[in-house]
């Protein structure tokens, strides 16, 4: 993490012409002995002057390490394969699984905006008065409303593809997303997309009570169908939870708070409780997530959103990194975060390709590119007013 950035090095090249080469071998040693000592080779500074002026810090250092150690900690019973132990304690027992599926929604924007907290039909959210609807799922806040939904089960097998017709013919839609989402106003009113309703009830029906939806961000997709955890399904496994990598808050200080430690301005930490909690460690920490396309490009080498997003292949592949890593020890979890962690990052759809489409802002950086192209629209309309 601490590595240099290499600089380049300018050397200067000597041109040689015939006359030099005529030079008798008395001129070459006259000129040799009056030539200047030889320069010392240039040093790092001069050499390479884009070299990091970063310095270790054991402090730091031992903060990452402490975070990490914590992380090593934490329950993953909710992922784990469950097991029974005899009051004896020498028979362990394998409980088995309960059946496994994963559901992914990919929206339709009914507002210019990226918020996706919720739904949103564009049309006074007409259906939040309808029966089943819990509070929450719909947002007047949201700009996006679902348009297409797949459900996987635990065996890679499709039980549901459902493309979802927007209220009123699509009246309140400002885009279908196309270049992210593959979808168009044909598809979507097309004779064999199904409304919300429809589409939540066969999803419903296929989803059984003890079942466990597996996915990226899964909590997202149960809010946009509005699924009820201990009433439709069991509960949610979020993958995201699996990879993400625990590192201090604020590094500077949490780096202070070790130099106090060991002066003993502070006190060590006591090793009862809760010894993943920050309370524990003494600093606060957060959690570096990663993309589900990057975790599948740096894990399974497989780029699975490079273009249009999929939710066939999403909920797949969600299931099967899940299945892959839910039982990981704490070393090979431990090399697979800073894998993770030290990659180079991977590029967002808003990112790699636009982040507007059709007005919209796919994500939070769209807005900047919105605000920009409003002063130019402004200065191009002053313009060619004045010229008028």
């Amino acid at each position: 993490d601490n590595a240099a950035v290499g600089g380049t090095v300018k050397t200067t090249k000597q041109h040689h012409n015939k006359k030099y080469h005529k030079q008798s071998s008395a001129g070459n040693t006259a000129a040799a002995s009056t030539a200047a000592p030889p320069s010392k080779p240039p040093t790092t500074s001069s050499a390479y002057p884009f070299v990091s002026k970063r310095v270790f810090d054991p402090y730091k250092a031992k903060a990452i390490t402490l975070a990490k150690g914590a992380q090593d900690q934490e329950d993953r019973s909710a992922v784990c394969t469950a097991f029974r132990i005899s009051e004896d304690g020498l028979v362990k027992e394998e409980i088995a699984d309960p059946p496994f599926f994963s559901i992914d929604v990919e929206c339709i924007a009914t507002g210019y905006g990226s918020c996706a907290n919720g739904i949103n039909d564009g049309c006074d959210n007409e259906g939040k008065n309808g029966a089943d609807v819990p509070e929450g799922m719909y947002n007047e806040r949201s700009h996006r409303y679902p348009g297409r939904v797949a459900m996987v089960d635990t065996d890679g097998n499709v039980l549901a593809d459902i493309v979802i017709r927007p209220p009123q013919d699509g009246k309140g839609i400002a885009s279908y997303l196309t270049p992210l989402t593959g979808l168009t106003e044909e598809i979507c009113l097309g004779a064999d997309a199904k409304s919300l309703e429809e589409a939540v009830q066969t999803i419903k029906g296929l989803l059984p009570k003890d079942g466990v939806l597996v996915g990226q961000a899964i909590d997202h997709d149960v809010e946009w169908l509005g699924l009820t955890p201990g009433k439709d399904f069991a509960r949610m496994v979020d993958i995201s939870e699996i990879f993400r990598q625990r590192m201090p808050f604020n590094l500077n200080e949490a780096s202070e708070v070790m130099k106090k430690i060991e002066s003993g301005e502070i006190a060590s930490p006591s090793s009862s409780g809760d010894v993943s909690s920050d309370e524990y460690l003494g600093f606060a920490t957060r959690y570096r997530h990663f993309s589900l396309r990057h975790v599948c490009l740096n894990l399974l080498s497989e780029d699975i959103q490079s273009g249009v997003h999929n939710p066939i292949s999403d909920a797949s592949y969600s299931l099967k990194l899940f299945h892959k890593y839910r039982n990981a020890g704490v070393t090979q979890l431990r090399i697979v975060r800073d894998g993770l962690h030290r990659a180079p990052p991977t590029p967002s759809f808003s990112q790699e390709f636009t982040p507007v489409i059709d007005g919209v802002c796919v994500s939070a950086a769209g807005y900047k590119y919105k605000r920009a192209a409003r002063k130019i629209s402004r200065w191009y309309a002053g313009k060619k007013a004045a010229q008028c």
